[in-house]
């Protein structure tokens, strides 16, 4: 088997409704579908889904990088031999998420190669589905309270709150979600690096009271001192996200002792076999983790999964990205109940393949 066409196109896609954090808010997200081509007639996708509040990286950097740097290192080759690809790439600096894409890419056309579903190929699900953690839309309270109510009765038992928005907005969310959906669900909040440490102490003493299952990287992501602190005068356990981008920041979180939990993204960490290294990490030193999202649509919310239900050490993923844009972009809908994305336990790869009709309908041209 042998690769014979590496394409990446760039696909506007528009949320439901618009994603707000204290930073701002978005209407659509750009992201690149990668497709690799064999010789064999199959074909792998990847996905990225590049997001500047978080990292370096946009569309048009992962598609340029893809299409002008990595393609002609892989014509030829064998994707079976994916450490060996994925190591050439080794050579350039940074390009996280256009690695993440491609990588994806080969390790769908390996399973599907193998005639088994990702996951199994990677060693077997520890569970029967991957929990899925839903993100409320800032809103009022009153309307997070209803959006909250909405997805309780939809099967989510797990909610996540983006605060930041000033201590007294932040607790106001959060009581009215709380007093809406009682005591069962399981509510985390976000800060986003907002506050100081001071700041950050102050608000989760506030928040203690509403029964709160983790508060995400409220300070600076390089303040591992902040978050260690954090850890010593809160009751909320404290999760490292940000600041995790390498299996040495996972060492890092570990010296420090600065976090309860960890929130590895596969994307941002340059794929699902850096993402192994860092559970491994974790797992060796007792920390569990939490499979995060850069709001992919369908393809990197399955790829995620798929490794999700594969890691003992996995708690909790965020991966609703295709429940918030209108359109997940994949060709028949994930089966999600219960609060969960449940895998096809029979279908090869990822188990899905990309929408073409509507990846062509909201396709960005290419101007470079």
């Amino acid at each position: 088997m042998r690769i014979t066409r590496v394409e990446s196109l760039i696909v506007d896609l528009p949320f439901i409704r618009p994603f707000v954090v204290w930073r701002g808010s978005i209407p659509s997200k750009r992201h690149v579908f990668v497709s690799i081509e064999t010789d064999t007639g199959l074909t792998g996708w990847g996905e990225a889904s590049p997001f500047l509040y978080y990292a370096p990286e946009t569309a048009d950097d992962v598609h340029r990088f893809i299409r002008d740097a990595m393609s002609s290192l892989m014509l030829g080759k064998d994707p079976r031999d994916l450490r060996m690809l994925m190591g050439t790439f080794e050579m350039f600096d940074g390009h996280l998420f256009a690695k993440a894409a491609i990588e994806t890419a080969l390790w769908d056309l390996l399973a599907r190669a193998a005639g088994l579903p990702l996951f199994r190929l990677l060693g077997g699900a520890v569970r029967p589905s991957v929990p899925v953690t839903v993100v409320l839309h800032a809103d009022t309270p009153e309307a997070m309270a209803d959006e909250a109510e909405d997805w309780v009765g939809r099967g989510f038992s797990s909610l996540k709150i983006k605060i930041g928005f000033g201590a007294d907005a932040d607790e106001a969310m959060v009581a009215a979600v709380r007093e809406r959906v009682g005591a069962g669900p399981l509510i985390r909040v976000d800060a986003e690096e907002h506050y100081t440490t001071k700041e950050a102490v102050a608000l989760g003493h506030r928040l203690e009271r509403f029964s709160i299952e983790l508060i995400s990287q409220p300070v600076p992501r390089d303040d591992w001192a902040g978050m260690r602190d954090l850890r010593d005068r809160l009751s909320i356990p404290v999760l490292a996200d940000e600041g995790i981008h390498s299996p040495a920041d996972v060492m890092q979180a570990v010296r420090t002792r600065a976090a309860d939990h960890i929130n590895i993204k596969v994307l941002k960490s340059g794929g699902l076999l850096a993402t192994m290294d860092m559970a491994a990490i974790c797992r060796a030193n007792h920390l569990p983790v939490l499979i995060g999202s850069m709001i992919e649509s369908g393809i990197g919310s399955l790829a995620a999964a798929h490794l999700a239900i594969t890691l003992p050490g996995v708690f909790s993923t965020e991966l609703c990205g295709p429940l918030l844009f209108a359109h997940d972009g994949l060709s028949h809908p994930l089966t999600v109940r219960e609060g969960a994305i449940w895998l096809d336990a029979d279908a090869p790869g990822l188990g899905n393949t990309p929408d073409l009709a509507f990846l062509a309908a909201n396709r960005v041209t290419d101007h470079a």
